[in-house]
């Protein structure tokens, strides 16, 4: 598993320390000395931080048993996020992932709790820090289960859409309107406690409806995505010649040849394959590269008129594979995009020789 840290962040860390070190502890704990409350305000700043993180391992503990791979877990500046190579498939998978983080976070809230009921006799400052790590984790949890996308709440409604409505793509967009609907209640909400509370208790409802805002804005890109056959399709050479498109694909970008199946195309039926990580340099127009020849099984390729080539179950052996049509090459794809589409369609129609986009 690979944790990625924001250079920020330990700036962020050290504020933290000191708005609960010069501002929180000497309001609730009097009569202590400057360095005791640096100390809890230091420790309660970490465990802040590990708290997040703790959120986030329990997504990538529910991925890892969904046997869905892990890119990373990132933490920034004001929270983190475990970001998956592929998407869920299943509903339930997006809603088991979903709920494990804010369920991740009422476990280390539990056990916070524990901790300082058992050192609360013994040392108040260490209760004290406790009952804030016990606070901060039964927030967190809250705040992250909003209708909000892409927080836990937002994924977790998208799930339960898409369950009822059978299909991912109107779920996001579904989720999305929502979402949108329940921020503007926020800044109602703002405006409201303006006129009744006052602007003091109406600027954090301000800044909260601000933050949810900017929060929904970075998700939406992945809501509105609605692609069509086409778009998922890249043509390979005309030429269709197994060096042509691995110098295509490697013009493209360098990264996907590695995880690539390559085609071995004759009238435009698929007989072998290329595996990219067989490949030790890019050849040459002219190189004969017939002994990387492999026979072709199935995992190798996506048949879209074949969909025990692409159901659920079946282990799809590289990131960037053949698309066929009934045997007959249409071009290639990301493996586990082409067979999420594939997956949400009920009737779909392929052209035999789609007008798709072209590698550079």
């Amino acid at each position: 598993m690979r944790v990625t840290i924001d250079p920020l962040l330990p700036l962020v860390i050290i504020f933290m320390a000191w708005v609960l070190s010069e501002r929180y502890f000497p309001q609730i704990m009097y009569t202590q000395s400057g360095w005791i409350y640096w100390a809890m305000g230091v420790t309660s700043s970490v465990f802040l931080t590990f708290s997040i993180f703790f959120h986030e391992y329990g997504h990538a503990l529910a991925a890892r048993w969904l046997n869905l791979p892990l890119e990373r877990i990132h933490l920034y500046l004001f929270g983190g996020m475990a970001e998956l190579k592929q998407r869920p498939v299943r509903p339930v998978e997006e809603l088991i992932i979903a709920l494990s983080g804010p369920l991740a976070s009422l476990l280390f809230a539990g056990l916070a709790w524990g901790a300082a009921e058992y050192v609360r006799p013994s040392s108040y400052e260490a209760f004290l820090v406790l009952q804030f790590v016990f606070y901060m984790n039964l927030l967190l949890c809250g705040f992250n289960l909003l209708p909000i996308f892409p927080l836990d709440g937002g994924r977790t409604m998208r799930a339960v859409i898409w369950h009822i409505k059978k299909y991912y793509y109107k779920a996001s967009i579904l989720t999305f309107y929502i979402s949108i609907a329940f921020i503007l209640l926020i800044m109602l909400l703002a405006v409201a406690l303006l006129v009744i509370e006052g602007l003091s208790t109406a600027f954090w409802a301000a800044l909260l409806s601000g933050y949810l805002w900017y929060t929904a804005y970075t998700g939406r890109d992945e809501l509105i995505y609605s692609p069509k056959f086409s778009d998922l399709i890249f043509r390979i050479s005309d030429e269709k010649t197994p060096v042509a498109i691995i110098r295509q694909i490697n013009r493209m970008d360098a990264r996907y040849l590695r995880n690539a199946v390559i085609p071995v195309t004759e009238d435009g039926e698929l007989r072998s394959v290329i595996l990219g990580r067989d490949l030790s340099a890019i050849p040459d127009q002219e190189d004969n590269i017939s002994h990387l020849y492999r026979p072709v099984e199935k995992g190798f390729f996506v048949d879209v008129a074949d969909r025990s080539t692409y159901r659920q179950g079946v282990k799809l052996k590289a990131d960037f594979l053949p698309v066929l049509n009934d045997g007959m090459i249409l071009g290639m794809s990301d493996a586990h995009e082409i067979r999420f589409w594939l997956l949400q369609q009920k009737n779909p129609v392929f052209p035999s020789q789609p007008q798709v986009s072209q590698f550079e």
